[in-house]
């Protein structure tokens, strides 16, 4: 492969940037905003390095394949991929064994999500927050500050989650290596916080499998809703579900509507506008990217269904409730 004088400086310029980041546990811009810091460092072959135990950011490990034994919170804990690691600033993991582990992290400071959170307010009893948003969004971080005599931050997932995380841990590392335009900040937020929720969602599930996101639901139906949480910014319908789980529409309708009081597309509807709406109060991405990219195709019907779950019309919600925008 030839390579000319302007490949050659983009080259050494990201190579030269990455260290930088290594160093920060940060992206840093390069062409466009050069020198701006993003709080996310991305790391593709995560090994548990004792000198990333900086004390200055949260982490999010997935363990994609192989096993090991990781020593986290005063035990040993064998793992099997895939699982996820959520680790806080005072965690300090080190890695005894490990037998052809794939691992891939990143490494966040809490204001990614929430441009008013310190490590001091989101561990505090009492956080001094302006709004009640705020508190909300503390609900995201429950699985790296929780800790009991069972749960050090390890929670074992299946292999459809799995798919997921690592598309959207891709994402992420494109969109921080790339830079390819002035909204690369915004969208390597909005592809992080779609992670997070993905990863809060897992860790409310029962921790023993990954089929059940509502207590007391059969596994097929919760297989159903998992399906859902990791597919909705696709094409879905009820004939592609009947297909994909072997199920009749009828029961489907009928189990899907006693384990959650509504219909399949009116949860599915719900959860996009959610996503949406997160994207909208932490983004500065367009409209029209976001309701792409949470699986609407009509901007009518988006902004209907919007207004119809949150009061608001998309545009509304985001003058009222983005704090990029103050």
């Amino acid at each position: 492969m030839l390579w000319d004088n302007s490949d050659l400086f983009y080259f050494l310029n990201i190579k030269e940037s990455i260290i930088k980041d290594n160093l920060k546990l940060a992206t840093i811009g390069r062409e466009i905003f050069p020198g701006y810091e993003l709080q996310i460092w991305y790391n593709p072959d995560e090994n548990f390095k004792p000198e990333f135990n900086t004390g200055t950011r949260f982490r999010l490990v997935f363990v994609e394949s192989g096993t090991g034994i990781l020593h986290i919170g005063g035990r040993d804990i064998m793992f099997i991929a895939p699982v996820l690691f959520y680790l806080n600033e005072k965690d300090r993991p080190a890695l005894k064994q490990k037998l052809n582990m794939r691992a891939r992290a990143l490494y966040f400071h809490p204001n990614v999500i929430n441009g008013a959170f310190t490590f001091e307010n989101v561990r505090s009893t009492n956080p001094n927050l302006p709004t009640a948003t705020d508190f909300q969004d503390l609900y995201w971080l429950q699985p790296f500050l929780k800790r009991t005599s069972e749960y050090s931050g390890e929670v074992q997932i299946g292999p459809t989650s799995a798919q997921r995380l690592l598309h959207l841990f891709y994402s992420i590392n494109m969109e921080l290596k790339l830079q390819k335009d002035n909204n690369w900040p915004c969208r390597s937020r909005s592809f992080f916080l779609e992670l997070i929720y993905l990863a809060e969602q897992l860790f409310s599930s029962p921790q023993d499998t990954e089929k059940s996101t509502i207590a007391g639901v059969s596994e097929d139906i919760a297989a159903i809703i998992m399906y859902l949480y990791t597919h909705y910014y696709e094409r879905i319908t009820l004939n592609q579900l009947t297909r994909t789980f072997h199920v009749n529409r009828t029961t489907l309708t009928e189990q899907f509507n006693k384990a959650t009081g509504m219909s399949v597309i009116a949860y599915l509807i719900q959860l996009r506008i959610h996503m949406a709406a997160l994207m909208l109060k932490d983004t500065g991405l367009s409209i029209n990217e976001i309701l792409n990219r949470v699986g609407f195709k009509d901007h009518v019907h988006f902004g209907r269904m919007f207004r119809k779950h949150l009061g608001y019309s998309p545009s509304e919600y985001r003058k009222h409730y983005c704090w990029m925008l103050e």
